[in-house]
């Protein structure tokens, strides 16, 4: 049998190679060999022809080519090609050839903003650079044993998807696949058929495709108690929770393909508390699968009891299976949902009738948490401590390398994250060793090596320390108040399952889309947060800034975010996040996202603060096509229609202005919205306010301008021209950003 990892090298490299000799930029054929392995052409070739076009679904050798020669051309939006039944009109949008970054450089831009750039440069700048690196992190090194080819494969794969990740793997038809995805998937594939045929395996069905989803995260994360002797580090603990939901599923993904001999191409997904891994069917991984679930889920259980579980579900699935993956992918999700309606069964046959008793109360439990006992100064539980110092600690570059190890052999970190016998997570604020562990990651590219890996982490600082929400309010304009953004994309499951029109439904195309999302999710998010914060310095005397942010990112990742600032900023996030996610789509009506924001007091439960925003994303959902925005328990189209969350916000800051400037007072401004609100008792329309609002507008406005265009506004022959039923919302913005305008 051919080494896994020797044919998983061989599918990066040699695909990398067939890449850059079709474009006529060779790579120097030494890179195998510059780390010890000799794989011969015969021995693979056919092994990883078959999973090249598996994983593309076409022949890889159709090009589009000018005079004979391949036509370079850049990675094309993969979001033009997403239809769920919304016309849309292609513009050709397309990627830069730039490495991967969280910059303004991995925003597609139109055909024709590239014009008059040879594209030749910039291919040959790309390959020689991830030549260059991939030589300087092997250099003087040999294969030798298992953990050196480890090492090897998952540095090259860093390398490649760092700088291939906007290039094409195809100057066909298809040209919106990534190479680094196409490369990637390859890998996966051709070690899943190199186990299968190794082990003399007859099933029609190859693969098996595993996702793993975590239960009870809500629970989870907003069981906290709150008082005052824990108040100080509510936000920190919260924020720690939400990232270990990450940590658990990256640590858990990457122990299940090493325990079971593949690599980490076979995560195909992982994010948003789940993940999606591709496996050989074979009776060996089956039997070994089954017990690595149940230890992991044991570990789960005796840490965490009922609140907090994985659950797994997986389906068996053919050639065609990997060609259609996105009805893969759904099967898979229908799979899982039954395994969740049962996600305590192998517990319970277990534990039996102990799963059912209620432990006896703790002696001295955490003030945190009331779930485990307080071993650290007598107060707090090792859970607890872990998930605050994450959550003190991630924050920008504080830390910059997380290192997985599951041979236990770390022993000095700054922050560590156990999982038993299974391994731990190490995370280092600096790191010398490149050979540490399994895998380094490189936190949002602070660190100088280590696969990048994307994480929300802005959080303002207060003098150097994770700021209150306390301390948030005050930067709010009028009432000092907070607020909590949660969104998400709206009909994702669709845009997967049937979002692309062609037949092409390979594992590369859509492991391309996937990474993009999760792109601007985990990473680009802070982009906008510290654009936000600039803006909003230049409003301000920048020497009574104490903060260096207005944010604080309690999750973000997958497709969806939760966000905490000022009430006010907080409402301009909203539509920032959704103007850039328009822009990185290219402006796709198919693709959409829908946000809830909850207004409240800092000093209000953060768990009841984030449960209420939780009930204003589903009011959005719940707005006839989604797309929208709910905002004072109503839910506004983000652009559709008459009043819309534009028209709110700006009519918002011009009552605002009208009060600070005394055109109309917050007594007048407060009796509309009161009337307003009014204006309907018991369904019908109360018609004797109408006149009552007439004569207060006539009274009270003495600007003429004014006057006229509230009376226009609110006073129509046609009640159901007038604003009345919508007025009361944008003077709620302005009722708040007045707070401290004094009335005669």
């Amino acid at each position: 049998m051919i080494d896994n990892y020797d044919v998983a090298l061989a599918a990066l490299i040699c695909g990398l190679n067939q890449v850059s000799n079709r474009m006529q930029i060779p790579i120097e054929n030494h890179l195998l060999k510059s780390i010890g392995l000799s794989i011969t052409k015969d021995s693979i070739n056919k092994l990883l022809h078959e999973a090249s076009s598996l994983s593309l679904d076409m022949d890889e050798n159709i090009e589009s080519k000018d005079n004979g020669k391949v036509k370079k051309q850049r990675l094309y939006s993969i979001f033009q090609n997403i239809n769920i039944g919304k016309e849309y009109h292609k513009e050709n949008y397309y990627y830069p050839l730039t490495p991967m970054d969280i910059s303004n450089n991995i925003f597609p831009k139109k055909e024709e903003e590239f014009k008059n750039q040879d594209l030749t440069d910039e291919y040959i700048h790309i390959f020689k650079e991830l030549e260059r690196e991939i030589e300087w992190e092997l250099k003087d090194k040999h294969v030798s044993n298992l953990k050196d080819k480890e090492k090897a494969y998952n540095k090259i794969y860093y390398i490649l998807e760092k700088h291939t990740t906007f290039v094409p793997c195809t100057m066909g038809k298809y040209k919106d696949i990534s190479l680094f995805e196409s490369l990637k998937t390859t890998s996966a594939i051709a070690t899943c058929l190199n186990e299968y045929y190794h082990r003399g395996e007859q099933e029609e069905n190859r693969f098996i495709l595993l996702a793993g989803d975590v239960s009870g995260v809500q629970s989870f994360i907003y069981q906290v108690t709150e008082g005052e002797e824990t108040k100080e580090n509510v936000s920190k603990n919260l924020r720690g929770k939400s990232f270990y939901i990450n940590v658990l599923i990256d640590f858990v993904s990457k122990y299940i393909v090493k325990e079971l001999g593949l690599n980490i191409s076979n995560i195909l997904y992982c994010g948003g508390g789940n993940f999606q891994l591709l496996l050989p069917n074979t009776k060996e991984v089956k039997q070994k699968l089954g017990e690595i679930e149940s230890e992991i889920q044991r570990y789960l259980y005796k840490k965490y009891g009922a609140r907090l579980g994985l659950v797994f579900a997986h389906i068996e699935i053919n050639d065609n299976g990997i060609k259609d993956y996105s009805n893969s992918l759904t099967k898979l999700q229908e799979e899982l949902a039954k395994a969740k309606n049962q996600k305590f069964v192998n517990i319970i046959s277990m534990e039996k009738d102990k799963f059912f008793i209620q432990e006896s109360r703790l002696q001295n439990p955490c003030i945190y948490c009331y779930q485990h006992k307080a071993t650290i100064d007598n107060i707090l539980c090792e859970e607890c401590s872990t998930h605050i110092s994450l959550g003190e600690k991630l924050v920008k570059d504080r830390l910059k390398y997380i290192v997985y190890d599951f041979e236990g052999e770390i022993k000095k970190c700054d922050v560590r994250v156990s999982f038993g016998s299974m391994g731990q997570v190490c995370f280092y604020s600096k790191l010398e060793d490149s050979d540490i562990g399994f895998l380094v990651e490189n936190i949002n590219g602070t660190g100088k090596f280590g696969r990048i890996k994307f994480v929300g982490n802005t959080v303002p600082l207060k003098k150097g320390v994770v700021a209150s929400f306390n301390d948030m309010a005050p930067l709010a304009e009028g009432d000092q108040k907070i607020a909590v953004l949660k969104m998400d994309i709206d009909n994702l499951g669709t845009i997967f399952s049937t979002g692309f029109e062609e037949e092409n439904k390979s594992i590369a195309r859509i492991s391309t889309l996937s990474r993009m999302i999760d792109l601007f999710f985990c990473g680009y998010i802070n982009k906008i947060c510290e654009n936000l914060y600039d803006e909003y310095i230049a409003t301000v005397d920048p020497q009574e800034v104490q903060m260096d942010n207005l944010f604080y990112i309690n999750f973000s990742g997958g497709d969806d975010l939760v966000i905490i600032g000022p009430w006010d900023w907080t409402i301009r996030l909203a539509i920032e996040i959704k103007e850039h996610l328009s822009k990185f789509t290219c402006y796709n009506p198919n693709i959409t996202i829908s946000g809830g924001i909850y207004i409240a007091d800092s000093k209000a439960p953060v768990r009841i603060t984030l449960y209420e925003g939780e009930k204003a994303l589903e009011y959005a959902k719940e707005y006839e096509g989604k797309d929208a925005l709910s905002l004072l328990n109503k839910a506004f189209s983000w652009q559709n229609g008459k009043y819309n969350v534009y028209k709110l916000v700006e009519d918002g800051i011009e009552y605002t202005n009208w009060i600070n400037k005394e055109y109309i007072s917050r007594n007048l401004a407060h009796d509309i919205m009161v009337g307003s609100k009014n204006i309907k008792r018991k369904g019908n329309i109360d018609f004797d306010l109408v006149p009552q609002i007439a004569y207060s507008l006539s009274r009270n406005i003495g600007e003429e301008k004014i006057k006229n265009e509230m009376i226009r506004r609110l006073i129509t022959p046609r009640i159901e021209d007038s604003e009345i039923e919508f007025i009361k919302y944008p003077l709620m913005i302005a009722i708040m950003k007045t707070r401290d305008v004094k009335e005669d």
